[in-house]
């Protein structure tokens, strides 16, 4: 049998990174290959380059050079890399992988720390000693990796994995360009998502099925991780990545939503909100299905929508009796005779004056009140923030073990929540009057003209605060219309509104020199509660 008077290899290259891929790594790998094959009259066949961790063999190209080996098996005598550390970085995939290729009669071996005799036990002892060098030395760089991106988020630069809305990009550190997260081209979205969310008209999986379809891509359950994420905020929780000391650190990044908002949403998901109504959905085409009832038994009335039965079918829209006794209505009688009754309720500009002094004296009062409880709420937040560095001071120092430290410094965090919750119900301003104002005065002078522009959801909400009981339809007009009181009292000057209550029958009875008095703190009260049914956003 002829002797070969050659010897054949296969070279494999690896870096763990892009960055690398471009410098001199991987052409100090090649070269050094190419030179060994050269000086040792070995044909160098195939070279294979991954840009892949050394954890395991879960790798592209080596897993094509494994393929390579295997077909032709018995045409490969050498499997070569320039070091141990580019083969593996661990002891027990290591000798895996090496027995997996020496099974196939190739050896494996490397060219700048060649093993002579590699089969024997003295080379098999070298070789697990380079795989155990390569393993620490991983170990190593990833400690070193993790105490640094510790250290950069502790003092306030986000470095993991950008969530929905950020990307990667340069952030300012104490005048310092460095790497972060920047708001991407989705951050509007995220924001609009709070924004509806906070509004509590929406179920989580009708805003997953809207944001679906504006190229936002999120499932129920990232959702709700998105809602409870608070580096949208513009913070970083350290207890979440396990960073000591566990607290909110603020980010050097650039917030997508407001800490009044963000704590806002943590309120309604945790169930804390009183505010916010939940409506189920309704039909637009009949947003007084439910709220009109029957005139001859009294049962609700629902819109429906039905056809001939014809091969040619044509459809009817009804307001129809729950107890099929016969009563139905044509929506559009219906809603044109509420638009008919709504803008006839309108208050004369006098009352309307009065009702704005009014509105303008209370709110003064309840902002002093508001001040004044909001200051003592940031003195206990600042007061907390002390604690906490000084449990870390004792921590640190080993006054207190790292159970208590956790266990106390959880307690604290979840104060600071509940704090600034508080602190975000008493937030209000001047600023907020002029917009409540503006916003108030226009509805309240306007009830047909904002009702008809609505929304379903609002328009549910909407009836439930002009009126308060349901109404009753018969002979193409509304029975007595149970207007609320505070409507009833600002409209009480208008002609217009005096004769729709003739014409209903409704009570007059209300002596009208209580207005400006007693009437117009009443109209403060149930105002206030109307506008609370909206979202704050809308004021």
């Amino acid at each position: 049998m002829e002797t070969k008077k050659y010897k054949t290899a296969v070279g494999y290259l690896r870096v763990s990174s892009a960055s690398q891929k471009d410098g001199t790594s991987l052409e100090s790998q090649k070269e050094s290959i190419k030179t060994f094959c050269m000086n040792n009259n070995i044909i160098l066949l195939n070279t294979y380059v991954d840009v892949y961790s050394g954890k395991n063999f879960k790798r592209p190209e080596f897993e094509k050079a494994h393929k390579f080996l295997k077909e032709n098996r018995g045409d490969i005598d050498l499997f070569l890399t320039k070091k141990a550390d580019r083969f593996t970085r661990g002891v027990k995939t290591g000798i895996e992988g090496y027995e997996d290729i020496r099974e196939l009669g190739i050896e494996v071996n490397f060219v700048d720390e060649w093993i002579n005799d590699i089969d024997s036990a003295q080379g098999q002892m070298i070789m697990h000693l380079k795989f155990t060098f390569a393993e620490y030395e991983r170990a190593t760089i990833n400690e070193r990796a993790r105490l640094g991106e510790n250290g950069a988020m502790k003092n306030g630069r986000y470095i993991k994995t950008p969530p929905n809305g950020y990307k990667w990009g340069r952030v300012n550190e104490n005048g310092t360009l460095k790497k972060g997260i920047v708001p991407s081209e989705k951050a509007p979205l995220i924001k609009e998502l709070f924004e509806d969310y906070a509004t509590g008209l929406f179920t989580q999986a009708e805003l997953v099925k809207k944001y679906k379809a504006k190229g936002l891509n999120i499932s129920e359950s990232s959702l709700s991780i998105t809602l409870s994420n608070i580096l949208y905020a513009g913070y970083i929780d350290l207890k979440k990545h396990k960073i000591s000391p566990y607290n909110l650190q603020k980010g050097f990044h650039e917030a997508i939503i407001s800490e009044e908002l963000f704590y806002t949403v943590q309120d309604i998901k945790n169930g804390r909100n009183r505010m916010v109504k939940k409506i189920r959905p309704k039909n637009p085409d009949f947003p007084l299905s439910g709220f009109l009832l029957c005139a001859c038994c009294g049962s609700p009335l629902y819109g429906s929508t039905s056809n001939n039965g014809k091969q040619k079918k044509a459809f009817h829209s009804s307001y129809r009796c729950s107890k099929n006794c016969g009563e139905k209505y044509s929506p559009e009688i219906i809603h044109e005779e509420l638009y008919r009754v709504l803008s006839k309720a309108k208050p004369s500009k006098g009352i309307l004056k009065l009702f704005e002094e009014v509105l303008i004296d209370e709110y003064q009062e309840t902002l002093q009140e508001s001040i004044k409880l909001s200051k003592s709420i940031e003195d206990r937040i600042h007061q907390i923030e002390k604690e906490q560095i000084t449990l870390v001071d004792k921590n640190i120092s080993g006054i207190i073990d790292d159970g208590m430290y956790l266990k106390m410094s959880e307690m604290k965090k979840s104060e600071l929540v509940e704090l600034k919750l508080r602190k975000n119900e008493h937030s209000a301003s001047n600023d907020d009057l002029n917009k409540f104002l503006s916003f108030g005065l226009t509805v309240i002078s306007n009830l047909d003209d904002f009702y008809k522009n609505a929304t379903v959801e609002t328009k549910v909400l909407l009836l439930g605060s002009y009126f308060t009981e349901k109404l009753i339809f018969e002979k193409n007009k509304f029975r007595t219309l149970p207007f609320n009181e505070a409507i009833s009292l600002l409209c009480r000057y208008n002609r217009d509104f005096q004769r729709l209550q003739k014409e209903t029958g409704a009570d007059s009875s209300i002596n009208s020199r209580y207005v400006p008095q007693t009437g117009l703190y009443l109209i403060y009260s149930s105002f206030f509660n109307f506008n609370f049914l909206l979202p704050k956003t809308q004021y």
